[in-house]
C-alpha cells in the first residue's frame, strides 16, 4: 500500500493512538480521559480518509469517570503539570475473531494532588467492532500506565505495562484473557536506554518524549537495547511537529510497517490542539532495527468529524465525566439542556455541557441561545473546555441580563472577566472564532450585528497536559431548560472574520 496519508490523521484531542487491522480494515482508538463517551474508535480501509464510527465505553453502567479530575502540579523543572484523570493510553488488538481494547482507568483520590490516584486496569472486547457492543469491562490489579497485549501463537496472552517512579520502567505478566486472573507475577524486563524475537517498544513524555526499542528472543527477557536508541524522537529540532512519542507499529495489509504516535503542532510556544494522531512509515528489515520516517505535516487542516446524527450518544458528541443523559435533548438543530447548579469548575460532578471536539486549527463555532419562557434565574452559553482548571465561555446570565466572558487557567494563574449589560427579547448568539494563535469570543443579540468581548491568545492554554479542547454549550441553573440551534464547530472563518 502507497498511502498519500495527511498529518494529523486524527486532528485535535487524540492521543496514545493504537491500531489493528481486521479483514482489510484498519481500527484506531484514542485515550479520552474525563470524556464520555469514552475511548473513540476510528476505521479506515486506506489511511487517508478515517471516519469516527464509535466509542467502546458507551454505557454508564461500564465504568464510573466521577475520579477523573485534574491536579495542576510542579515538574522538576518548575513548569507545571496539568494532568487529568480517567481513561489512559489503550492498545487495540484483534485474535481469534475477537477485538480486545486493554486500558487503564486513572482514580485519582479525594485529596486531589499529584500522588493521590491508583491505576485499575481493564479489558473489554467485542465480535463485531462496527456494532459498537463491546463488554463490560475485566478489572484486574496491575499498577501502571499504558498496558499492551501480546497474544503468543501457543495460546499465552501477555501484558506489557509501564510502572511510573524516577523510572519508567517495563514490566511484563501473563494473564488469563477470558478473567483478567493474573497467571504470571509482574517481572521487570526492561529499564529503558540506562526462534521469535520480541520487541518492546518505550516513549517519554511532552518535549523530551521518544520512541526507544529493546528485542529478545524470550518474553521475559534479557532484552538487548538498541544502541542507537532513540528510536525516534522530535526533541532538539526546530520541526513543526513536537513531543512525538508513544507509538504503536503495525502492518497493513501488503506487510507495510507504520507506527501512529503522538505529537503536537507547535508554533512559537504554542500547541492549542493539544496531543494528536500522527502516522508515518516504517523500514524494517528482517532482524534488523526499525527506522522511522520523520514525521511532516502537510498543511492539509480541513479535516473536520461532523456529528452522525443527533441522537446524545452519536460518536462525536461528548459529555464531561458521568453525565446525566437524561438532560440532554436533541432533535434536528435543536438541543434542549436542563440546567444543573455543577459549575465549570467542579472537580469531580458533572456540569451540563456537551459538545465536540475541536479539529481545525482555524474555524468558528456558533450557537444561538434562545430565552426560556418560565424562569431567567438560568446562564447559558459556548464555552471552550480543556478541564475544570481551564476554560473560556461566553454566556448570557438571564437574571442579571448580562453577557458574560468568563476564562481560567489556574496552572498560570491566569483569570479573566469581561461583563456587558444586554437587554434581549428573544434570543442571544455566540460566536469564538479561533486560529492557531488566538481566540476572540463575540455575540449578537436578536439577529443585531456581532460585537467582540474578548480577544486572546491562544499560549494561554497550552500547558503540560493530556487533553485537548472541547467546544460547546452549557447550561447552568436550578433545572431550567434551554433551547439552543445551530450548534456548529469548525465552520470555516469568512474574511470578516479573519480580518
Amino acid at each position: 500500500m502507497v498511502a498519500v496519508y495527511h498529518n494529523p490523521i486524527i486532528p485535535g484531542f487524540s492521543p496514545d493512538a493504537s491500531i489493528c487491522l481486521v479483514n482489510g480494515t484498519f481500527y484506531l482508538v484514542n485515550s479520552s480521559f474525563h470524556l464520555y463517551p469514552g475511548l473513540p474508535i476510528y476505521m479506515s480501509t486506506d489511511l487517508i480518509s478515517w471516519k469516527h464510527i464509535g466509542n467502546a465505553i458507551n454505557r454508564p453502567s461500564q465504568l464510573s469517570l466521577s475520579r477523573a479530575t485534574t491536579f495542576v502540579g510542579l515538574l522538576d523543572d518548575g513548569t507545571e503539570l496539568v494532568a487529568t484523570g480517567g481513561l489512559y493510553a489503550p492498545t487495540i488488538r484483534h485474535h481469534n475473531g475477537i477485538t480486545y481494547i486493554i486500558c487503564t482507568n486513572v482514580i485519582h483520590g479525594a485529596s486531589n494532588v499529584l500522588g493521590d490516584e491508583r491505576s485499575e486496569q481493564f479489558l473489554i472486547h467485542t465480535t463485531d467492532i462496527r456494532s459498537g457492543c463491546w463488554s463490560d469491562p475485566i478489572v484486574f490489579e496491575f499498577p501502571g500506565i499504558d498496558p499492551s497485549l501480546l497474544f503468543d501463537d501457543d495460546g499465552r496472552v501477555y501484558v506489557q505495562l509501564c510502572k511510573v517512579g524516577p523510572e519508567f520502567e517495563i514490566y511484563n505478566s501473563e494473564i488469563d484473557i477470558t478473567s483478567g486472573a493474573m497467571i504470571a507475577e509482574p517481572t521487570l524486563i526492561w529499564t529503558g536506554m540506562a526462534g521469535t524475537t520480541f520487541y518492546v517498544l518505550k516513549g517519554e513524555t511532552f518535549e523530551y518524549h521518544m520512541l526507544s526499542m529493546a528485542r529478545s528472543r524470550n518474553i521475559w527477557g534479557p532484552y538487548e537495547s538498541y544502541e542507537m536508541n532513540p528510536l525516534y524522537t522530535a526533541s532538539g529540532t526546530a520541526q513543526y511537529v513536537q513531543n512525538t512519542g508513544h507509538g504503536d507499529l503495525f502492518q497493513d495489509q501488503d506487510g507495510q510497517w507504520w507506527v501512529v504516535m503522538i505529537g503536537v503542532r507547535k508554533k512559537k510556544g504554542r500547541s492549542i490542539m493539544g496531543r494528536e494522531t500522527f502516522l508515518t512509515s516504517v523500514d524494517w528489515p528482517c532482524n534488523g532495527w526499525p527506522t522511522i520516517k520523520p514525521i511532516t505535516c502537510d498543511g492539509n487542516l480541513e479535516a473536520n468529524f461532523k456529528p452522525e446524527g443527533q441522537d446524545p450518544l452519536a460518536a462525536s458528541w461528548v459529555y464531561l465525566r458521568d453525565a446525566r443523559l437524561d438532560r440532554y435533548h436533541m432533535q434536528d438543530n435543536r438541543i434542549t439542556l436542563k440546567s444543573d447548579l455543577v459549575e465549570m469548575t467542579s472537580a469531580d460532578e458533572s456540569t451540563t455541557f456537551v459538545g465536540q471536539r475541536q479539529r481545525r486549527l482555524e474555524g468558528t463555532a456558533t450557537v444561538t441561545v434562545y430565552k426560556p419562557q418560565h424562569s431567567t434565574s438560568v446562564r447559558a452559553g459556548l464555552g471552550l473546555y480543556k478541564d475544570e482548571h481551564r476554560f473560556l465561555i461566553i454566556e448570557y446570565d438571564f437574571h442579571s441580563q448580562q453577557v458574560v466572558f468568563n476564562g481560567i487557567n489556574q496552572a498560570k494563574s491566569f483569570s479573566q472577566r469581561e461583563i456587558e449589560n444586554v437587554e434581549l427579547q428573544d434570543l442571544v448568539s455566540f460566536k469564538i472564532d479561533y486560529t492557531e494563535t488566538s481566540l476572540q469570543f463575540s455575540f449578537r443579540v436578536d439577529e443585531a450585528a456581532w460585537h467582540d468581548l474578548a480577544t486572546l491568545d491562544t499560549a494561554l492554554l497550552t500547558d503540560h497536559d493530556f487533553t485537548g479542547p472541547v467546544i460547546g454549550i452549557f447550561a447552568i441553573g436550578d433545572g431550567i431548560a434551554v433551547e439552543f440551534r445551530d450548534f456548529e464547530v469548525d465552520a470555516v472563518q469568512s474574511h470578516e472574520a479573519k480580518a
